[in-house]
């Protein structure tokens, strides 16, 4: 597709005009990453469901797991956005763009793509090494929509997606109630936690001494008021209002499911 399809495509989902045109950003810095630095990241998070299981939550990150390699400098990150990304935001008329480099330590970078008016239009976030197995990655050819070029993106596949999910649910210092969300999206579209995967949630929450009540206490948390909060401005209206007039159960229900050993023992 090119750009005014990606756009319409988007916008048919739920997108507005701004945020498609960030997603459209993020999808090409994707693909500019991994061009230049093949076999050097997975990507995960937000952004993974976006692109790749049709999600409609807006993110603004663009999340990177190291796949077994050291991560390159954060100058030559730079550099690659700078360059890659200065057609893209002509034809967006989005110019022009700046990265910054807001944390540069070995295992951990953050780089923020910025506005012409110095407001950050998304975040570039490299972390440590990651724990994905083989049969967790997935591939996708992407072709750029600035360049006459396509690449393959390596990505974590949606069960271990819903694992990171699980465990970032119960593992935040603060419940969040995005990843309830991803968790309903995930099991939506055939996620399943089963043999490993299970067997490596079950080892984590043993070995941060959570038991049935702390996951149950979790859970009775994501209250209305807190999906009011974080979730309205992040999620279409034809999405948000259904799970508005049913006071967001549909998401505490998704959360029984992924947990459901657990709160039966």
């Amino acid at each position: 597709m090119n750009l005014a399809e990606q756009l319409e495509s988007l916008k048919a989902r739920g997108f507005d005009q701004e945020r498609a045109q960030t997603v459209v950003l993020i999808r090409e810095a994707a693909i500019l990453l991994f061009q230049a630095f093949p076999d050097s990241f997975l990507l995960y998070g937000g952004a993974n469901l976006i692109l790749f299981h049709n999600s409609v939550r807006t993110s603004r990150d663009l999340d990177l797991l190291s796949h077994g390699v050291p991560l390159p400098s954060a100058e030559k990150i730079a550099d690659v956005l700078s360059v890659g990304l200065e057609k893209l935001g002509e034809l967006l008329s989005i110019t022009p763009l700046t990265i910054r480099i807001d944390i540069d330590e070995p295992m951990f970078m953050k780089l923020s793509v910025l506005g012409p008016s110095g407001q950050s239009l998304f975040t570039v976030d490299l972390g440590g090494l990651g724990s994905v197995l083989a049969s967790g990655i997935e591939e996708h050819a992407l072709e750029a929509v600035s360049q006459n070029s396509k690449t393959t993106i390596k990505s974590v596949s949606r069960n271990h997606q819903l694992l990171q999910k699980a465990e970032a649910f119960v593992l935040r210092k603060a419940v969040k109630t995005r990843d309830a969300y991803d968790i309903k999206i995930l099991l939506d579209s055939g996620a399943t936690l089963a043999g490993e995967l299970r067997n490596h949630l079950s080892d984590g929450l043993l070995m941060n001494e959570l038991n049935d009540a702390d996951i149950a206490d979790r859970i009775e948390r994501v209250t209305a008021k807190l999906c009011r909060a974080e979730l309205k401005g992040v999620l279409p209206s034809e999405v948000y209002e259904p799970l508005e007039g049913t006071e967001f159960q549909p998401l505490r229900e998704a959360l029984k499911t992924v947990f459901e050993q657990w709160l039966k023992d």
